[in-house]
């Protein structure tokens, strides 16, 4: 159900209703869309990456664990134990090499031609979603974007739609409000306010309820989240792709972390914009028209998106059934199936979104992902998937499947390390060591040194670049055990049936007795590792992981303080 504010003069809708199929897709049979090219989307991926990225990490993950069982195996003993550590080690090692390889790649992207769109242009809508957060921070840059679009040179119509799930009812009237008065005072601009009396099915639900009563007026739609910010030249090169590329359903950008107020938006942000770009490069490089969608910032085809991703409910309670909370991988798998391309591009770099403020936002939002990411397992046997599609959902549930690997190994090298008395020679363990230090920090080499030849550091902003980059390591480092742990408690959460449902964002900075109330577990486990290491009873490899849980509260207080403490580097377009 929905119903439209108009609580000031001057507030009108702009369109007349325009419903639009939206049906539940069947995700026990083959679905093909009448309306896709025959031929399926036009193949745009490299050849030579996307067999690299497919290739090489197999034969290396295989080494490695062949290396790691001789290891365990130099005292003359081979246990289950290490049977299993050894297969994990290398399965976990195998998604890493991907992460590298992957990257590796986007060092050699370059950006393709501009599309050609031919006359005439597409009708746009701008869907705007919001769920409590700030009307006039929300509506500033999307309003901005309304506006820049309106300048002559292209042939597109745009119009932006407020889509309100807030569930506060003066809130709710704060927020038309404000609809109103923009619409009143630049009437020039098309906009609309929407406001659901129940949000079901939460985001996805919202833009679907709007699609269903007004898509059909439309040929495609930027969705956007209240976070997104988005430049006009980033916008109409969507529209141009979709236009020359008639077989593309679904084209997504790759959106950078806003600098932000805080100490963890500031490092965010500087992540997201130095390690980032090859990574996403390379990513777009090796899926081509089989990529992913992130949600937001992103512009599907109407009549294509409402004809192949209306989800359904999955059977069985939540949080492992009921409504599909991680929804954009599966409307991007959905759509590929049906026939449609989905696309990345990295050439659309004027395109943001807002990172959570402090670490326990950050591992709130992981929560709803990690649950969403865990259903997707449910969905890789779907009848008529892309092979490359199930591929996206087996590794967006290991980034959160990775911690519980990570930590039975540690668990287990624990449990090999005791009673060990023959030593593997010519310093293999050493060896492993480094190789992993070196798959995990060879994403972030190859991203400092794409973005010093892409963009470069000014002499004066060197030592504040510098700075940002040990500091974010150093967060990086620290901060891993402790999401490791967090990431392991969310999943026995969702496998024993507690939903953590959809949580309104929250702001501001945290008091230190809630930080030590949130990170007490980690902090009393830390501890305990740094006192049985000092014993010997632990492997000194073990240090990082017992510093990361033993400073857990005060890296969380410090990343969730204001960002004055940091330099902050002129970040220039890329």
């Amino acid at each position: 159900m929905s119903r439209a504010f108009r609580p000031q003069y001057g507030f009108r809708p702009v369109t007349l209703p325009a419903p639009l199929a939206m049906p539940d897709q069947q995700l026990d049979r083959r679905y093909r869309d009448p309306a896709a090219r025959a031929e399926g989307p036009k193949p745009s991926h490299s050849r030579l990456s996307r067999a690299a990225v497919l290739l090489l990490p197999p034969p290396f993950a295989v080494v490695f664990g062949m290396t790691t069982g001789e290891v365990l195996a130099a005292d003359g003993a081979f246990t289950p134990a290490d049977l299993m550590l050894s297969f994990l080690s290398g399965f976990a090692v195998y998604w890493m090499a991907m992460s590298v390889v992957s990257s590796f790649c986007g060092l050699f992207w370059r950006a393709p031609a501009r599309a050609s769109a031919a006359a005439p242009g597409l009708r746009i809508a701008i869907l705007l979603p919001m769920y409590g957060e700030d009307p006039a921070e929300t509506l500033s840059p999307s309003i901005a974007l309304l506006d820049q679009l309106r300048a002559p040179g292209h042939g597109h119509r745009f119009s932006l739609h407020v889509l309100s799930d807030t569930r506060n009812g003066r809130a709710a009237l704060e927020e038309a409000a404000m609809v109103a008065k923009l619409s009143a005072n630049r009437p020039d601009l098309a906009i609309t306010y929407r406001h659901r009396v129940k949000n079901t099915d939460y985001k996805q639900g919202n833009i679907r309820d709007w699609i269903s009563r007004q898509g059909a007026a439309y040929d495609a739609a930027l969705i956007l989240d209240a976070d997104s910010v988005m430049g006009r030249e980033s916008v109409l090169l969507l529209a141009d792709t979709l236009v020359a590329d008639p077989g593309c359903g679904l084209v997504q950008t790759l959106p950078l972390s806003s600098a932000g107020d805080t100490v963890w938006q500031r490092l965010q942000s500087f992540a997201s914009r130095v390690y980032g770009g090859p990574h996403g490069r390379g990513f777009a490089m090796w899926t081509g028209s089989d990529a992913n969608f992130l949600g937001h910032n992103a512009m599907v085809r109407m009549k294509a998106f409402a004809a192949c991703c209306g989800l359904p409910h999955l059977p069985g309670p939540r949080p492992m059934g009921g409504v599909i909370q991680s929804h954009d991988f599966v409307e991007a798998a959905l759509l590929r199936r049906a026939g449609w391309g989905v696309r990345m591009l990295p050439a659309a770099m004027d395109s943001h979104e807002g990172p959570p403020g402090n670490l326990l936002a950050h591992i709130k939002r992981d929560a709803r992902w990690c649950q969403g990411n865990l259903q997707h397992m449910r969905l890789l046997k779907t009848p008529g998937l892309h092979w490359v599609s199930r591929l996206h959902f087996l590794s967006g549930a290991m980034a959160y499947l990775g911690s519980v690997m990570l930590l039975v190994m540690l668990m287990l090298w624990a449990m090999a390390e005791q009673g060990r008395t023959g030593h593997a020679s010519n310093g293999i363990e050493v060896v492993l060591a480094g190789t992993v230090i070196f798959l995990l920090f060879a994403p972030r080499f190859f991203g400092v040194f794409d973005y010093l030849r892409r963009v470069g550091v000014p002499k004066g902003r060197r030592l504040g670049f510098g700075k940002l980059l040990l500091a974010e390591t150093a967060v990086a480092v620290l901060s891993a055990p402790v999401m490791m742990l967090h990431h392991t408690k969310i999943i026995l959460r969702a496998l024993t049936g507690s939903d953590t449902g959809w949580p309104q964002h929250s702001h501001g900075r945290i008091p230190l007795k809630q930080l030590a109330k949130f990170h007490a577990l980690e902090t009393l486990l830390g501890f305990a590792l740094l006192g049985f290491i000092a014993a010997g009873s632990l492997s000194i490899w073990l240090l990082p992981v017992a510093f990361g849980l033993a400073l857990a509260v005060p890296v969380s207080a410090w990343v969730s303080g204001p960002a004055d403490s940091l330099a902050e580097v002129a970040w220039k377009r890329r």
